[in-house]
C-alpha cells in the first residue's frame, strides 16, 4: 500500500512540475533562438549582396593554437573578411579578441595571419581588450569611433553580434563565416554556448557592464582618402 501511494505521487505533482519544466525549456529555447534572426533580419548579407563602400570589416576573435596561430574558426572569419577586402568591399579591418595572457593573443594571431595574406599593416587596427562580443562592440563605437561596420565572425555568433551592435548604436551589417565544415559535435558545442551566451548578451542589453574603454585611437579612417559611400 505505502509503494503504491509512493508511486501515485510520483506520477502525479512530480510529473507535472517535469512536463511544466520541460515546455518552459522549449519556450526558452524557441523564444531566445528566434529573437536575434529576428532583429538581424536584412542585416546578414552575403558576399554578393554586399555593394562596394567603405566601411571597415569587424572582425571577432575566436580561439589560437598553443602555436598562437588561429584555429579553424578563426581562419574562415578572416578568410571572409580578406574576401571583401580583395573585392573592394571593405577598406580596412578591425580585428577584435581577447590579450588574456603574455601566451594568449587573439588579435596579434588575426593580425599575423593577415600580413602572411599580403593586408597592408596601416590597414589592420587590432584592438587588444575585446575579451568578449560586447566589449569588442563597445570599444568600436567608443575607443575607434565607428558609426557604421560590418561584422565578420561565425555564422551561429552573427545574429547576436548585430543585435548587441544595434544596442549600442552601430548600424551594422554581417557576413557570416561558415561553420557547416566542422565537426557535428563541435557543432553542437557552439550552438550550446552560444544559447547560453544570448541570454548574456540580453542581460548585456538591460544592465550594461563596465568595459574598458580609453582615448580615441587613431584608424585608417584618419589617413585614407575619403570614398564614396553607399548602403549595402
Amino acid at each position: 500500500m505505502r509503494l503504491s501511494a509512493l508511486t501515485s505521487l510520483a506520477g502525479g505533482p512530480w510529473r507535472r512540475i517535469l512536463i511544466t519544466v520541460s515546455l518552459l525549456l522549449i519556450g526558452d529555447l524557441l523564444w531566445t533562438m528566434g529573437r536575434f534572426p529576428s532583429h538581424a533580419k536584412g542585416r546578414i548579407l552575403t558576399q554578393a549582396d554586399l555593394r562596394v563602400h567603405d566601411m571597415p570589416a569587424l572582425v571577432l576573435g575566436a580561439g589560437v593554437l598553443p602555436d598562437r596561430e588561429p584555429t579553424q574558426v578563426l581562419q574562415r572569419r578572416l578568410q571572409s573578411a580578406l574576401d571583401l577586402f580583395h573585392s573592394g568591399q571593405i577598406r580596412w579591418f578591425l580585428v577584435s579578441g581577447d590579450n588574456r595572457s603574455p601566451y594568449y593573443n587573439e588579435p596579434q594571431a588575426m593580425r599575423k595571419w593577415l600580413l602572411k595574406q599580403g593586408v597592408p599593416p596601416n590597414r589592420i587596427v587590432a584592438d587588444f581588450a575585446g575579451r568578449r562580443t560586447y566589449d569588442s562592440l563597445r570599444r568600436a563605437y567608443v575607443v575607434f569611433g565607428l558609426r557604421r561596420v560590418i561584422i565578420v565572425t561565425s555564422d551561429f555568433h552573427l545574429p547576436r553580434a548585430i543585435y548587441t551592435a544595434q544596442h549600442l548604436g552601430l548600424e551594422a551589417w554581417g557576413i557570416a563565416a561558415p561553420t557547416e565544415h566542422l565537426p557535428w559535435l563541435q557543432r553542437v558545442s557552439f550552438w550550446s554556448r552560444e544559447y547560453i551566451a544570448r541570454h548574456k548578451a540580453l542581460l548585456d542589453a538591460w544592465f550594461p557592464p563596465d568595459t574598458m574603454l580609453g582615448p580615441r585611437e587613431p584608424t585608417p579612417e584618419d589617413w585614407l582618402s575619403p570614398a564614396t559611400e553607399s548602403t549595402p
